[in-house]
């Protein structure tokens, strides 16, 4: 119930940001958000997503699975050097990236046993880009972005969701 509810924090405090800085926001990253006109709301959105993966770490470990902990501490570690970090530096786009990508290869792993899920992942960010492209007629980088962030967020739910689900008692 608790990584639900942060991922409903996650999502909440998305809309409220968007609401706040509207209309121009919608093309930026989210780390722009800490510049905007409500900065420390988007310092805020930094946190909920350390919550998430503080959620995530914490049950992953109670539930048995030792080396999904670590990999996901690391990630927090990441995350805290992009949301520290200047937008404009060199050094916070390319962690960004780097969290991106790893939270990509980590959920892809996950992600083996079953074929069908696996190949959706992998063609998640190209669908992603395309649905926003073509569908949406949006062809900004931030928006590509949030959008996949937010998909991690909700992969990172449902994985949770069945992790936690296969070592309960029934």
């Amino acid at each position: 119930m608790t990584m639900k509810f942060a991922s409903l924090v996650f999502f909440a405090q998305l809309v409220l940001l968007h609401k706040c800085d509207a209309p121009a926001s919608f093309d930026w990253p989210m780390s722009a958000f800490r510049d905007g006109a409500c900065a420390p709301l988007g310092y805020m959105l930094f946190v909920v997503i350390g919550l998430v993966l503080f959620v995530y770490s914490i049950d992953l470990g109670r539930f048995k699975d030792p080396i999904e902990t670590v990999d996901t501490i690391g990630f927090a570690f990441l995350v805290l050097a992009v949301a520290i970090s200047p937008n404009r530096l060199l050094f916070h786009k390319t962690f960004a990236f780097i969290v991106l990508g790893l939270a990509y290869v980590f959920f892809a792993i996950q992600l083996r046993s079953n074929r069908a899920l696996m190949v959706a992942h992998i063609c998640a960010p190209v669908l992603i880009a395309i649905g926003l492209r073509k569908g949406l007629g949006f062809e900004s980088y931030g928006i590509w972005q949030k959008t996949l962030i937010s998909y991690f967020v909700c992969v990172a739910t449902v994985h949770h969701h069945i992790a936690t689900r296969r070592v309960l008692p029934s």
